[in-house]
């Protein structure tokens, strides 16, 4: 499937198949597939008293998952570039001084394969001064980082794509020919290798831009 869109129904589903509920999410997608899901949850965990009670069942109150629960059972399904898209400010309803709110969470599915070298590097453009991918690689803003082709192909589709400049390699490396990537610990990628150690080129200056004004800055 291309996509698995749901309003405010899993938490309707027993707890002890939650877990299977967003695995199932994740084997019918494709890859590159998402998922857009908008649901209840609680700001604190709910307690038994209330799971037990069958009217807060039907109200979607005593299934709700909390917020960082909801964000976590989609991780562990092993989906990517999880994203809150919504999350209402004021609580939809409030028991026992708990509250639950409407939020949309959008995933996607693709992170799964082997790793191959290509010569490939990304820089991460900010605006923070790093972040954490969901395959642990930790990128500090404005650095060339060394990534494997599955990662490089990732970062060019959304929801990364507007955050990161992606360097190609002067000679391109056919995937059949390229060698396996180790995707441990994330290391910078100097500018020679992607390329080449012998690039020694020199050229005249480009076009200068400054909006409009005929100069060069």
């Amino acid at each position: 499937m291309d996509v698995v869109i749901s309003n405010c129904v899993l938490n309707l589903v027993e707890p002890k198949s939650k877990r299977r509920l967003f695995e199932e999410i994740f084997r019918v997608l494709r890859n590159g597939g998402r998922a857009v899901i908008s649901d209840i949850v609680s700001d604190e965990a709910v307690p038994t008293e209330l799971q037990n009670d069958p009217e807060l069942w039907s109200g979607c109150i005593s299934g709700a998952l909390t917020e960082e629960g909801f964000l976590k059972a989609f991780s562990d399904a092993g989906v990517y570039g999880i994203q809150i898209l919504k999350r209402d400010e004021k609580p939809w309803r409030t028991v026992q001084g708990i509250e639950f709110r409407s939020v949309t969470v959008q995933a996607f599915k693709g992170k799964q394969g082997p790793c191959f070298e290509r010569n490939q590097a990304v820089i991460y453009l900010g605006p923070f001064k790093e972040v954490l991918d969901d395959d642990g690689h930790r990128l500090e803003r404005g650095k060339r980082y060394a990534v494997c082709d599955k990662t490089f192909q990732l970062y060019r589709k959304e929801p990364y794509k507007n955050f990161f400049a992606l360097v190609e390699p002067l000679e391109d490396i056919p995937l059949g020919e390229a060698k396996p990537f180790t995707c441990g610990a994330v290391r910078i990628r100097h500018p020679k290798e992607t390329k080449g150690q012998d690039y020694n080129i020199t050229t005249e200056g480009g076009q200068c831009c400054d909006g409009g004004n005929g100069g060069c800055c």
